[in-house]
């Protein structure tokens, strides 16, 4: 099965993180932490969700949520340990755990990475 453009875009700014300064690393993270603020305000609000599937969405990005605050932790104490790869298996394996979760991940990342990029320039 091929790739979609959007798991393609993803895979582009993987690389493109991997390659970054800590400190560009460290700012990606702060602005992704920030951006899934907002998708939990979209998972609250969403309609068509349960309460039931919102609070096991509010479940995984909570544990998501420390697994990214770790990674930057690490990176400010000038760690970098795969930080990137280990930031896209959170992203993937929680994201697995919660269908109302998962809809949100790849758009936050792609609006993540492109306000990113706009503050890099």
């Amino acid at each position: 099965m091929s790739a979609t453009p959007n798991q393609e875009h993803i895979h582009e700014i993987y690389i493109k993180l991997h390659s970054s300064s800590v400190e560009d690393k460290i700012l990606f993270i702060e602005m992704l932490l920030f951006q899934f603020t907002i998708s939990g305000r979209a998972i609250w609000s969403d309609e068509e969700s349960t309460n039931r599937d919102k609070a096991e969405a509010f479940k995984w990005l909570n544990e998501l949520y420390h697994r990214i605050w770790n990674i930057r932790f690490e990176l400010l104490t000038a760690e970098d340990n795969g930080s990137i790869t280990r930031l896209f298996q959170n992203l993937k394996n929680y994201g697995e755990e919660s269908e109302t979760l998962r809809i949100h991940i790849i758009p936050t990342i792609l609006s993540t990475f492109e306000s990113f990029s706009r503050k890099k320039t």
